[in-house]
């Protein structure tokens, strides 16, 4: 047998053995993992792009772990967390109309025919949150029935002088 027929019997075997193998899970990890090391040694197999710009290692890695996060954890337990991050950002109460404009900037699209009416049915349902209208809106249920966290605080220091 000569070289070039060797050399192209043996592409052809690799070839099988490539497509057999690319059918399991432990294959396509093996894949994914030569991809990072080569992302990381420097020498890319592959261009990744995020949005349509070329990505680096580390947003690779980083985007494919946001990702595992996302895909971990329900719509609904986002869309709390992103309310109550914004809630004590704001350190204060919030109308659902509001709620909803912080948790889409998000990234998080609550969808429904009226937006504002689901998000309430989210924030409604859960024991993290509270709505007191005439305080303002949404607040954290650790606030109890007050306007926010800094009357909490400050409700015990009287200064009497």
């Amino acid at each position: 047998m000569a070289d070039s027929e060797m050399l192209r019997a043996a592409k052809a075997e690799v070839e099988r053995w490539e497509a057999e193998l690319s059918k399991t899970e432990a294959f396509q990890k093996l894949q994914l993992a030569k991809q990072v090391v080569s992302l990381y040694e420097g020498t890319p197999t592959v261009t990744f792009k995020i949005a349509g710009k070329v990505a680096g290692p580390s947003e690779v890695v980083e985007r494919l772990h946001d990702d595992q996060r996302r895909s971990l954890t329900t719509k609904t337990a986002r869309i709390e967390a992103a309310a109550a991050k914004y809630l004590e950002k704001k350190g204060a109460r919030a109308p659902a109309s509001e709620l909803l404009v912080a948790v889409e900037s998000a990234g998080i699209p609550v969808g429904g025919r009226e937006p504002v009416k689901a998000l309430s049915s989210y924030l409604s349902g859960s024991k993290a949150f509270n709505n007191q209208r005439e305080l303002g809106g949404y607040g954290l249920a650790a606030w109890g029935v007050s306007r926010g966290p800094d009357l909490l605080s400050s409700a015990g220091d009287v200064d009497l002088e």
